[in-house]
């Protein structure tokens, strides 16, 4: 796809997509998405660059998502079982795969 098509998808189909379902998960912090939310500011001026270091910083090794998903097991399971599937099949990936370390997964959109 070139750009416009890119945009035009995500605007139609990705992100009503995602805003549905983070707005199922906590619509008081989701209720006003935009695509700021996922892009951060560059989304204002048209560059929608991810991994954007402005969501959360993740661990980096098995061990600091173990600790993470202790501590918020509801984001965990929320990313891992709706936001990761969900985005990797619109997106034609599949989703990563620890053992092999492909596809689409975490830091896609975040930074370690």
């Amino acid at each position: 796809m070139d750009r416009a098509q890119r945009l035009d998808y995500m605007k139609h189909v990705v992100y009503p997509k995602m805003k549905e379902e983070f707005v199922a998960y906590d619509a008081k912090r989701y209720g006003e998405m935009t695509c700021v939310t996922c892009h951060g500011d560059g989304a204002k001026s048209g560059d929608f660059k991810m991994p954007n270091p402005k969501l959360p910083k993740l661990p980096a090794d098995e061990a600091g998502f173990k600790k993470l998903s202790e501590s918020k097991p509801e984001a965990v399971k929320f990313m891992g079982t709706k936001v990761v599937p969900d985005m990797a099949s619109m997106l034609g990936e599949a989703p990563f795969n620890p053992q092999t370390h492909q596809g689409f997964g975490c830091f896609r959109c975040h930074t370690k």
